[in-house]
């Protein structure tokens, strides 16, 4: 004996979601620099951290601000405490507040801006 299901078309839209999510999160290839790290926006996802906690558009267009990633990670103080023991410390830098982007991008490399005028030997992230 054959039984045929009929799914409405709510369960079609969740079935479909799930299959794209699973496709697109799961089994998506390995992303990273050619240093083979991870980029920021593959770490933030790796802790569960969405898109639209960074990105407030959708979908996502523009760079991230630094604001919004202050709103996460703390002060500008907070933030140069994370990095007390880097010599010298990034964060604590005679340039004063740096714009976030200028050495952290999310979806490509980022970079040691210090380096375009010093010799000081510590990684981005």
């Amino acid at each position: 004996m054959i039984r045929h299901y009929s799914l409405s078309k709510r369960s079609l839209i969740v079935l479909g979601t799930l299959l794209f999510l699973f496709l697109t999160v799961v089994l998506r290839p390995d992303v990273s620099g050619e240093d083979g790290k991870k980029f920021l926006a593959d770490r933030h996802q790796a802790k569960g951290i969405a898109c639209s906690a960074c990105h407030k558009e959708d979908p996502p267009k523009a760079a991230v601000s630094t604001p919004v990633c202050l709103g996460c990670h703390g002060s500008y103080a907070r933030i140069a405490e994370k990095t007390l023991k880097t010599e010298p410390n990034p964060h604590a830098s005679h340039m004063g507040n740096l714009s976030c982007d200028n050495c952290h991008h999310a979806h490509k490399g980022s970079e040691n801006q210090c380096l375009s005028c010093h010799q000081f030997n510590f990684e981005t992230p």
